[in-house]
């Protein structure tokens, strides 16, 4: 699948916010594309540390980078669009039906890239559990 030149661009624009940076596309033997970003991982879990993410990586951390992926089938259908333990897909598809169906097509790309970054915003901004409320 060929990205629109402008995708790039604007979904960069979308994540700088969060720390992202553009990294690369990809293009697989099968015919999926994968756009990745990363983030430097210190930063990012300062910024961020109700995410667990540096626990997820245990002994492992601090890792290179920190990776948010989105990928697209070879007909051009976004199928992962990833940032490290969060599938944003399926967490829109539970939490904003709406946000989901603007992830899951590329019938507008530029506003595809739009909702991964509002996905990101939505879910960094997300008040998470009180482990104490729960037991």
């Amino acid at each position: 699948m060929e990205i629109p030149d402008e995708y790039p661009d604007v979904l960069t624009d979308e994540l700088a916010p969060y720390g992202f940076a553009f990294a690369s596309t990809t293009e697989g033997e099968d015919g999926e594309t994968a756009v990745l970003f990363e983030a430097e991982p210190e930063s990012f879990v300062r910024a961020n540390p109700e995410l667990g993410i540096e626990e997820s990586y245990g002994s492992a951390w601090p890792p290179a980078s920190l990776r948010l992926i989105v990928s697209f089938d070879r007909h051009g259908d976004p199928i992962q669009v990833d940032f490290e333990t969060i599938d944003l897909l399926a967490w829109a598809a539970s939490a904003d039906p709406g946000l989901h169906d603007r992830l899951n097509t590329m019938a507008d790309p530029l506003d595809q890239a739009v909702a991964v970054g509002e996905a990101l915003g939505a879910v960094l901004s997300t008040e998470q559990p009180i482990d104490d409320f729960l037991e």
